[in-house]
């Protein structure tokens, strides 16, 4: 008799589970897991012959499996509330902060950056005011005994040293803190980098402006890191604006067009954090026509000087913005729009510890 009840009861799960999935809508994307779900697949005599159609229906029915959402957060319940563990998919939870594992330094990876800056110095701006900021990821600032962590006074110092005193370094990680990070992704927040502003002014030998004081929050926020851990507080995404940020023109040199600095739409990205600025683009040129003093900044960059560039829009009539992991070194002389002769200018490198720390990703 127990075992007619459970078959019964098991039945009648299984049927709820099939009805449910008969009349619920598919979810075209997962933004906790930053990823498209997938659709049911075209049915055809040649893929159900090849084995296709089979494969990407199994895919189909995982993606689209009723509650999919809820039962991921309990497993990430029980594995760490339960079973106390606090490393998932190579990321280590602890409270309500994810942090990536990475803890070795690549001394190859550290050669090739720094060659990588001299030669674009020697070929375009011998003679230009450089400077460098390497920005720290936010496991800098976690406490010690947490879980293995980068050397950081080590990394440092093999950067500074492989680099001529020509690059003037603006070191960044006393004007950070924790709180100056999502939670739950590797960016920095836009509304926590007043200090770096100053320290970057001040080092740069810039006049001190305002901090942009107009936010615009938009809540949740499923940072690169949430999908490890989905029992986590999602964030919440601030962006800042001003009269400055509002009128300035940004040129898309991929796209052939003209955008604003926050490109709104894209908060229903699956990655929220390409408001800033469209997100990984190879060339883009912020035009401040407010600034009457025509000076330019060219910043060689990740995706942490999308949320920065912005408040820097007071100091410069024009902010240059290269990311080498989709545009190659040796073609920057082919941009027509990139004059490296000019005298009233700056350039800065700046990139984030990871980065560094896997620079064959640049060109």
């Amino acid at each position: 008799m127990k075992d007619k009840i459970i078959v019964i009861g098991f039945s009648i799960v299984l049927a709820c589970f099939f009805l449910i999935s008969l009349f619920d809508r598919d979810i075209s994307t997962s933004k906790s897991e930053r990823r498209t779900l997938k659709t049911f697949p075209t049915f055809t005599t040649q893929s159900v012959l090849d084995g296709t159609f089979s494969n990407e229906l199994n895919t189909y029915t995982l993606d689209q499996f009723p509650f999919r959402e809820y039962i991921r957060q309990g497993k990430s319940f029980v594995t760490k509330n339960i079973y106390q563990k606090k490393e998932s998919h190579g990321a280590f939870i602890v409270g309500n902060n994810i942090y990536e594992l990475d803890y070795k330094i690549s001394e190859n990876s550290i050669a090739n950056f720094t060659n990588k800056l001299k030669k674009i110095k020697e070929e375009y701006f011998k003679e230009k005011n450089v400077y460098y900021a390497i920005i720290p990821d936010k496991n800098y600032y976690a406490p010690t005994s947490l879980f293995p962590k980068l050397d950081y006074d080590t990394f440092y110092k093999k950067i500074r040293e492989q680099l001529p005193s020509s690059f003037h370094e603006i070191d960044l990680r006393s004007s950070l803190s924790l709180n100056s990070y999502y939670r739950t992704d590797l960016h920095w927040k836009q509304e926590a980098l007043e200090p770096v502003l100053k320290i970057v002014q001040k080092e740069m030998n810039l006049e001190p402006t305002l901090f942009p004081t107009l936010t615009n929050t938009y809540f949740p926020f499923y940072g690169a890191y949430y999908s490890k851990a989905s029992t986590v507080k999602a964030d919440a995404i601030t962006y800042l604006t001003s009269d400055t940020i509002q009128k300035t023109k940004v040129y898309n040199y991929e796209k052939k067009e003209f955008q604003p600095v926050y490109k709104k739409e894209n908060i229903n990205n699956i990655d929220s954090y390409d408001i800033f600025l469209d997100g990984a683009t190879s060339v883009l040129i912020l035009e401040n026509e407010k600034q009457k003093e025509k000076k330019e900044l060219i910043i060689f960059r990740d995706s942490f000087a999308s949320s920065l560039a912005p408040v820097l829009l007071e100091n410069y009539s024009k902010i240059i913005l290269i990311d080498l992991r989709y545009f190659s070194s040796n073609l920057l002389a082919t941009i027509p729009e990139l004059d490296f002769k000019k005298e009233v200018q700056d350039i800065l490198f700046l990139y984030s510890v990871p980065i560094v720390n896997q620079s064959f990703t640049l060109k």
